[in-house]
């Protein structure tokens, strides 16, 4: 199968493949800021919460 690739399939696999691994990585800070973000929540609430 990849014998019979040319040259404009390989640059678009390797062009796809950086494109993913930027989407990844946009969508894991993402999640990580989000995740931060409820953790602060959840301190600001237990510390309203306490007697």
């Amino acid at each position: 199968m990849f014998e019979e690739w040319g040259g404009i399939e390989w640059v678009l696999l390797i062009v796809n493949a950086i494109a993913l691994y930027i989407a990844g990585r946009f969508l894991v800070r993402k999640l990580k800021k989000k995740f931060e973000e409820v953790e602060k929540r959840q301190i600001y609430q237990r510390r309203l919460n306490e007697p």
